[in-house]
């Protein structure tokens, strides 16, 4: 079966493919990489090799047997080029980034999403298709209505519009110490051709 040629979803809203997604057996990670393997009618083996992995090891993510969130970075990279999105979308799907670490610290992440709940309910088209009694909805429940809010919504609940230039400054940093870590590297070289 793992080398049949799926055929690509039906036409689909993106409220519904992001609640498919993330209903996928070993979550939205594994649910988008099959979409990506199914829309260039690839087998799964052939994604698994272009992936740099073995099909039994998508198996196991997607079974759960090994856990999405302690994915490699060079799985994660190899991800996110077959995905075509910067590797930082890939570890935020994974769970790797948690949205809490995009809250501010003094703000709990179930308050935080608590009040971006209460600010859906203010929206009349919100409030109409949202259950009736939240509740009793896990954290992970609620943070990803949040998270299909904000996608179809535009709204800033959580203050995501500050996260361009939060990323910026992050890809500032990391360039930074990137390239310290190749001084650093360079260092040691020429210290060893010394000795």
């Amino acid at each position: 079966m793992s080398n049949l040629k799926p055929q690509f979803h039906t036409q689909e809203s993106a409220e519904q493919r992001v609640a498919r997604l993330y209903a996928s057996p070993g979550g939205p990670l594994v649910g988008w990489l099959y979409d990506e393997c199914r829309r260039r009618g690839q087998e799964y083996r052939q994604m698994a090799d272009e992936l740099g992995v073995t099909y039994g090891y998508i198996n196991q993510l997607r079974s759960g047997v090994r856990l999405v969130r302690q994915i490699s970075d060079e799985f994660a990279v190899n991800c996110a080029r077959y995905l075509g999105v910067p590797p930082v979308v890939v570890k935020m799907i994974a769970g790797r980034i948690p949205m809490s670490d995009f809250v501010h610290p003094r703000e709990p992440l179930e308050d935080a999403v608590n009040r971006a709940m209460a600010q859906m309910l203010d929206d009349p088209v919100a409030r109409h298709v949202l259950p009736a009694d939240m509740s009793q909805l896990s954290l992970e429940a609620k943070q990803s209505l949040v998270a299909m809010y904000l996608e179809c919504s535009g709204r800033d609940l959580l203050g995501a519009r500050q996260l361009p230039e939060l990323v910026r400054w992050l890809q500032r940093a990391a360039t930074i110490h990137d390239e310290s870590c190749a001084e650093a590297v360079r260092g040691h070289r020429d210290l060893a051709e010394v000795d």
